[in-house]
């Protein structure tokens, strides 16, 4: 079943069988954890050595939602990207349409992704599967 597109808007994905959209492309910009030592603020994008340090901060992405059903205003934020280009690959990544249930890994899919990735040794591996299949897995 197809839905409708809006005008102006972007799909972001499928949550329980609802398409989700976006307005516009979204924003990419960089932002820092250090501090105001006079107010103990953050400062956040507007620290004054973000723009003579490359590698001071990080790149984050901001999507805007549609208004929720209580009214209130929903954003997605993702952050940590090392570069511009990184945060602009995952807004990409972030804006594109996704198949059923929004690409989303239920816990026991991811669960056993990350059985299938580790690396150590095998005891290691023998006791975290055992712990995954007996109290995690749903």
């Amino acid at each position: 079943m197809m839905c409708p597109w809006p005008a102006g808007l972007s799909v972001l994905g499928c949550v329980d069988g609802a398409m989700v959209f976006i307005k516009g492309s979204g924003r990419v910009y960089r932002r820092c954890g250090c501090v105001d030592p006079q107010s103990g603020k953050a400062l956040g994008a507007g620290c004054p050595k973000l723009g003579a340090g490359r590698r001071h901060g990080s790149w984050y992405v901001r999507l805007e939602l549609p208004v929720g059903s209580d009214g209130r205003r929903r954003r997605v934020r993702r952050g940590g990207f090392g570069t511009r280009k990184a945060a602009e690959e995952a807004l990409a990544r972030l804006g594109k349409p996704s198949g059923a249930g929004g690409g989303l890994l239920t816990v026991g899919a991811w669960l056993a992704q990350w059985l299938a990735t580790r690396t150590g040794a095998a005891s290691t591996s023998k006791n975290y599967g055992h712990h995954v299949r007996r109290y995690l897995t749903p």
